[in-house]
């Protein structure tokens, strides 16, 4: 199926099928095809369109429905096929097309069916099922105005179809219109009660309900948990994975690529102690990206799960006989939740994936923290709550593309109204973020601030049926939108953006999480408003991790206050940001080896109450799992050194890479990126690298001496080194220079490599 937030189109009925000809016998195996598919019976439904594709090989039903039945079954190929020799035979024949472009979209081929789509409702303009799935590739594509536009031309068609209402719906939240869409969609679920997609969905829409609240969440998630715990399927027996002593942790969900859960989970993962735990990945998505190989690495298996009917999933999960299994999705997209009603491990927990209760009792625990979460927050949960004793998650920056946290372009700058002589207050929320409340708050702290301008980036903003709207609203709310700036958000200006922004707004009552993190690490002080409940507190953790407590508030007039009082003192603001990415780096948000050794002692007394795991004792060796091995880090240093002294700099890229899962940052990855430049004849960029060694590893003489002889060698003034030396040592630059060069050997305290040399 084609989800869109987890909504398939797949109620959408092909009315208006129209045959060349008519046999009998074969429009018998016709309705039957038809009727088989319908009740569920897929295999079946084939064999009939067969027959009937047989006896008349000119009618277009057959393989439409024999196209159907395999893409519910999750033949791709075999789906493609028969799609392909439908449009062969009937050139054109708009639900057929439409089909197969659906089968494009499942095997991730977005681009490939957004443009047979759009063919298809350019010469079918009244073809439903097209319109339908021309606004769900749309969406998956990022293009959200064109989206709403498609369901719009749907709805015209079949204004009360509860599937093509809930994807409306999921277009008006992606556009900014929140409260339209959480009353689309509960109109969607009012229609179709028992629709899982719909009643998931509006699990997640009510987040962005400026009424919404923890309990109004709990209610509606517990009477969509029981509807879901009628349908458990029994406990049958299956062939499990042989069990190994240790501890085994399943990451379930349909997020497992470039997605904002990736810079929380993939320092998780690398930093388990693989002496006790052992990691499954289970994705429920067809699409991967170079993240989702990333994750791999660190996982001791991944087990595609995309495409594949609902039993299936459960038998497989049950096969990998997992100990603890983890909830990365909530009620969004294809929820792993719809499968863990079934208990697939003896613990199930909930994190990171949805900010509310799942009503579960089949998921017995939730991982938070005390201040999204503060004492007396258990009413709202079914769950028990598990609290960090810092945030509840912890994150790495460029994730993606960890190595380039070293590059000048991603180090913080001063803040851009020493340059602009004006404040640039800044939002890189999406879109649907964006409430009526949001503007309410920006266009208060616009107005107690005279000549500050606002920056929004957001996907879309380079369309007029994005920015139009968006600007309307502004103006509704009071703004002044010749004081805005609309940015594209791309991925290249993830980070970059925030260059341009002094001071970052805050959403509500949905606020950031990921972009959060990605504004402090860039030194954007962050004013937030927290609510009651969790997912109006999401930022506030992090602030309060790095220090800035004092810049979450409870009412909307604190807020404007408190923009308005950093904006006030420029110089104070500068030096707020300068300190900024240091105090981020030494806060809780980038202490992955406590937030780890905190969970692993969760799990562990978890499911110490189902089996003995007292006896798996923590490693005491450091070093970095990947690729299914253990590597010390005795050999990662060893290697490191061999590489360079081989020149073999696309394998030591990748080595480093491997370890920035880790550590997003570490002395021995600057040194040896460092190493790599000097020797490519990019000697600033060398001496850059170097400092940044030093000043991750700052009591080791050895790179002091390295970094002395560089700087004479360039032509620029030791004193800075020689105050360090004083300062820190009592030592004086002339007596480490004596001692000369010191090789990579003696900087990486490899004594038998260097004797060797």
């Amino acid at each position: 199926m084609l989800p869109c937030n987890g909504l398939p189109a797949w109620q959408i009925h092909p009315y208006h099928m129209k045959n060349f000809a008519f046999n009998a016998k074969a429009d018998q195996h016709n309705k039957k095809a038809e009727a088989s598919h319908f009740s569920g019976h897929f295999e079946e439904a084939i064999v009939h369109a067969e027959k009937a594709r047989k006896l008349a090989p000119h009618m277009a039903k057959p393989y439409y429905w024999a196209a159907f039945s395999s893409l519910e079954l999750h033949r791709l190929d075999d789906a493609y096929r028969f799609a392909q020799e439908g449009l062969a035979a009937h050139p054109g024949q708009p639900e057929i097309a439409s089909m197969c472009a659906r089968i494009l979209a499942a095997m991730g081929k977005l681009e490939d069916a957004r443009t047979m789509l759009r063919d298809c409702v350019a010469s079918h303009p009244r073809c439903l099922e097209g319109w339908a799935n021309y606004a769900i590739v749309l969406n998956k594509l990022g293009m959200h105005a064109e989206a709403k536009q498609a369901s719009l031309k749907a709805i015209e068609i079949a204004p009360d179809h509860p599937a093509i209402l809930a994807n409306y719906a999921n277009d008006l939240k992606n556009t900014g219109f929140a409260e339209d869409a959480i009353r689309v969609l509960q109109r969607a679920a009012a229609i179709a009660p028992t629709n899982k997609n719909i009643r998931s969905n509006l699990l997640f829409m009510l987040l962005f309900g400026e009424k919404t609240g923890a309990q109004d969440l709990l209610t509606e998630a517990s009477r969509y948990a029981q509807m879901l715990a009628r349908e458990r399927l029994p406990k049958l027996a299956v062939q499990p994975r042989p069990r190994s002593d240790r501890i085994r942790i399943g990451i379930l969900s349909n997020d497992l690529y470039r997605h904002a859960c990736a810079y929380f989970l993939i320092p998780l993962i690398a930093n388990l102690d693989r002496a006790r735990f052992e990691v499954v990945a289970l994705g429920l998505h067809a699409y991967h990206d170079n993240v989702t190989h990333k994750i791999s690495i660190y996982c001791d298996r991944f087990v595609n799960l995309a495409n594949k009917p609902d039993g299936e999933v459960v038998k497989l999960i049950r096969e990998e006989n997992i100990d603890v299994l983890i909830d990365l999705g909530g009620y969004t997209g294809t929820s792993p939740l719809h499968y863990m009603v079934h208990g697939l491990a003896p613990v199930q927990l909930t994190w990171l994936g949805y900010p509310g209760s799942t009503g579960m009792p089949a998921i017995q625990h939730r991982v938070t923290d005390w201040i999204g979460d503060p004492a007396g927050a258990e009413p709202n949960y079914t769950e028990n709550l598990l609290r960090a004793p810092g945030p509840f998650a912890v994150y790495h920056p460029l994730v993606g593309n960890p190595l380039t946290v070293y590059q000048a372009e991603y180090q913080v700058r001063e803040t851009p109204a020493l340059r602009n002589g004006f404040i640039t207050f800044g939002s890189c929320n999406n879109i649907g973020k964006l409430t009526d409340r949001t503007l309410r708050m920006w266009s208060a702290v616009l107005t107690r601030c005279p000549g500050s301008r606002l920056l929004v980036e957001a996907a879309g903003l380079d369309t007029d049926e994005v920015k139009v709207p968006l600007l309307e609203r502004m103006q509704q709310a009071g703004i002044d939108t010749e004081r805005v700036a609309c940015i594209l958000r791309e991925g290249k200006n993830q980070y970059l953006t925030y260059h341009d922004i002094d001071i970052a707004l805050d959403t509500s009552p949905v606020t950031g999480g990921t972009t959060t993190c990605d504004t402090l690490w860039m030194g954007v002080p962050v004013v937030s408003l927290a609510g009651p409940a969790f997912h109006t507190r999401v930022s506030a953790p992090f602030l309060h991790a790095v220090g800035l407590g004092g810049l979450v508030c409870e009412t909307e007039e604190a807020y404007v206050e408190m923009a308005a009082q950093l904006a006030a003192d420029v110089e104070q603001l500068n030096a707020l940001r300068l300190s900024l990415r240091h105090r981020f780096e030494k806060s809780a948000i980038a202490d992955v080896a406590g937030f780890t050794r905190w969970f692993e002692d969760q799990a562990a007394q978890l499911i110490s109450q189902h089996r003995d795991v007292s006896h798996l004792k923590p490693r005491t060796q450091d070093g970095v799992f990947c690729n299914g091995a253990w590597h010390s880090m005795e050999e990662l240093v060893l290697t490191i050194g061999l590489l360079l002294q081989e020149g073999r700099h696309i394998e030591l890229n990748s080595l480093l890479e491997n370890m920035s899962a880790k550590w997003s940052k570490h002395w021995l990855i600057a040194f040896a990126l460092g190493e790599m430049a000097q020797r490519e004849g990019r000697y600033d960029r060398a001496l850059e690298l170097l400092m940044e060694a030093v000043n991750l590893r700052p009591y080791h003489l050895p790179l002091y001496r390295l970094l002395s002889v560089r700087m004479r060698e360039g032509g620029h003034d030791t004193s800075p080194v020689a105050d360090i030396l004083q300062q820190q040592f009592g030592l004086d630059l002339a007596l480490i220079d004596s001692q000369g060069k010191p090789s990579t050997y003696e900087i990486l305290g490899i004594q038998v490599l260097e004797e060797a040399a």
